[in-house]
Order: structure tokens, then C-alpha cells, then sequence
């Protein structure tokens, strides 16, 4: 093996094979070795990550940093039931896969034991949390939620004042399906009546 200088590797940083580059002229000896020895482990094929130090032992990457490497540095945005549970709406699901939007693949991975459910898509840069509104009325029979149970329960968190109700519906007509922007139009507008 031709090692010009020794690895040095970042707790919690995923590296992908071709990332070796510059430690070897193959990279893909060199991760076997460095796994082999503890330095590294390996995630999925092509795919390593040197663990973080936390109380409870070594522990795995974040699924942010995952995904990073995976697709190669192109934009994602992780969504599903994390982020819907916590709007309020009533959603409390549980989902064995984390939902990545990204611009790049489609498909389900698993990667150091976890699954992925990748759909490459449309999504904005800096989501907004109406936009996690609309993603769940879009999402609604994966979240476990009726429809009708979140129409109701996002008419009453308009009625409160929880929601821009100009972002909400430039989110529905931005990303929303025609279904998802009547239903947003028409809680909008039952809200808008109890003023």
C-alpha cells in the first residue's frame, strides 16, 4: 500500500471510498485495512465513517452526515413522521424508514443498519413549517392520519393564529398536489369565517 501521509479521520464524519484517494493509491485496500483495525467502520459498500464517542460506547453517524456522503454533496431534506409529529395535527405515527427528499435518487437503502426511503423530488431550500404542513397532508395515509382528522385540526390551528395563512397557501400551490391545495384553500377559508 502506498500511504503518502498517515489517515486522519473525523468522529462522526462519513467518507466514501474515493474519498481515500489522497491517503492511497487504493482506496479501497486502505478502507478495508482501516476497518479491519477499528479506525473506521463501515456503513454501507463505499461508505465508512469513523465513530463518535458518546457515553453508552461508540455511536454511529447522524443521519444528516449519512445522507451527505451518500448523495455525494447534492441537496436532501429528511421529512416524515419526526417532523409531522410535531406540528400538532394530530399525526403520531412511527415509520421504520427515514424519509429523504433529494435531487438525486429514488429508492429504499439501508446504510449502517437503518433504512432510508429516498424520493427525489422537489422541495425548497429552507422549508418552512407550513411547508411540513402541506408534506403531511400529502403524506397523510403514511403518517397513519385520516384526512378528515387533519383538515379539522388544521382549521382550528388556523383559527388560533398557528399558521401564516399566505404561506401556507403559496406552500400548497408551490408543492402541493391539487387535492392538497383545495383542502388548504378550504381550512383557510373556514377559519377565515370565525374571525
Amino acid at each position: 500500500m502506498n500511504i503518502t501521509t498517515q489517515p486522519h479521520f473525523k468522529a462522526g464524519k462519513v467518507y466514501r471510498t474515493r474519498d481515500l484517494v489522497r491517503w492511497s493509491a487504493n482506496p479501497t485496500r486502505l478502507a478495508k485495512r482501516l476497518v479491519k483495525e477499528g479506525r473506521l467502520r463501515q456503513a454501507a459498500h463505499g461508505l465508512f465513517y469513523k465513530p463518535q464517542a458518546s457515553r453508552f460506547g461508540p455511536a454511529p453517524a447522524t443521519e444528516v452526515e449519512v445522507m451527505r456522503a451518500f448523495l455525494g454533496g447534492a441537496p436532501f431534506l429528511i421529512s416524515g413522521p419526526r417532523c409531522w409529529n410535531g406540528l400538532g395535527l394530530g399525526s403520531t405515527a412511527l415509520f421504520a424508514s427515514t424519509l429523504v427528499y433529494n435531487t438525486k435518487r429514488s429508492g429504499e437503502f439501508t446504510i449502517d443498519g437503518r433504512r432510508y426511503l429516498l424520493r427525489r423530488v422537489r422541495f425548497p431550500k429552507s422549508p418552512s413549517p407550513e411547508w411540513f404542513v402541506v408534506d403531511l397532508l400529502q403524506h397523510h395515509e403514511m403518517a397513519g392520519a385520516a384526512l378528515s382528522d387533519l383538515e379539522r385540526a388544521l382549521t382550528q390551528s388556523l383559527k388560533s393564529g398557528r399558521w401564516d395563512r399566505v404561506r401556507l397557501a403559496k406552500m400548497a400551490c408551490e408543492y402541493g398536489t391539487k387535492a392538497t391545495q383545495s383542502i388548504v384553500n378550504q381550512c383557510i377559508a373556514a377559519a377565515e369565517a370565525h374571525r
